[in-house]
């Protein structure tokens, strides 16, 4: 197939680039010139501008954010009326369930589709094809963009409401930024009762929790804790407020998720081997 790759950034280049390895043709563009370098030339271009990325049969987005998606697809870009009747955008961004809905209705009304699939998985996984992608959409539509998705790891149909997937996707986000908190307060704790936090992260890793996000974020966290270095930030807090934001629009009371969004403010938070802890402020309600 043709495909256009729109964001080149730490996901979009390695989804590019083994896209175009399993042979489909590439059309990529960046906002920043160059990062195109790189694609496999014989099955890759890099196109000067996003509306040439969309001279496709698929269109897929990697973005930051909200704000970047809605620059590109509705604002300076306006690609739902550059691409061909027909296209079909795959959204990999990590955007709001509103955002999706609204995405979904613009490719509607333009005779075009679109798929929300967002992903799980860091860029080594995208390179090497083991992301986890939950995807939304029509069956028909899915099943024709099913061969570049299953290029880039496990494929998850969640149904055919494209925002369902960013609602799991959120969700996910929102459960590994509780394991930041807990593994980050549980650090604390012990190292300021005279334990090296690294030695807690391997029992809490090797028996209570043996699963991958837990051994790569407690291993960050606890040598960072250790070292006394600057406070890790988590990565995964716009994704609890999203899911926040779901909830409150569900009309669901669902505390600890609005308890997690409330640390989108960073508390400085250290403790000394000796077991003074610097005060911290309270946390929100």
């Amino acid at each position: 197939m043709k495909v256009g790759v729109i964001g080149l950034g730490t996901m979009g280049k390695p989804i590019a680039q083994r896209i175009a390895r399993a042979g489909h043709e590439i059309l990529a563009w960046n906002r920043t010139p160059g990062r195109g370098d790189g694609l496999p030339a014989d099955t890759a271009v890099a196109v000067r501008t996003a509306g040439e990325a969309c001279q496709a049969e698929v269109v897929i987005t990697v973005l930051s954010d909200d704000a970047a998606v809605e620059a590109v697809m509705f604002d300076r870009g306006r690609l739902i009326t550059t691409g061909m009747p027909g296209l079909i955008h795959v959204g990999m961004s990590t955007i709001s369930e509103s955002l999706a809905r609204r995405l979904a209705s613009a490719h509607e009304a333009a005779g075009q589709s679109y798929v929300s699939a967002p992903m799980f998985g860091p860029p080594d996984a995208a390179a090497a094809g083991r992301l986890l992608i939950v995807a939304g959409g029509q069956h028909s539509v899915l099943e024709r963009v099913r061969p570049v998705l299953e290029a880039l790891g496990r494929l998850q149909v969640i149904g055919e409401d494209p925002a369902a997937a960013n609602v799991v996707k959120s969700a996910g986000n929102f459960l590994m930024a509780a394991v930041v908190e807990s593994l980050r307060d549980a650090m604390l704790i012990v190292h300021a009762a005279g334990v090296d936090p690294r030695e807690f992260a391997g029992i809490v890793t090797q028996s209570l929790f043996p699963t991958p996000v837990y051994q790569y974020l407690g291993g960050l966290l606890a040598a960072r804790q250790a070292q006394g270095g600057s406070r890790l930030p988590n990565p995964f807090l716009r994704g609890a407020r999203q899911c926040a934001e779901t909830a409150e629009h569900l009309g669901l009371d669902a505390p600890l998720v609005n308890y997690i969004d409330g640390q989108s403010v960073e508390r400085p938070a250290t403790a000394s081997p000796t077991g003074q802890v610097t005060p911290v402020p309270s946390r929100p309600q």
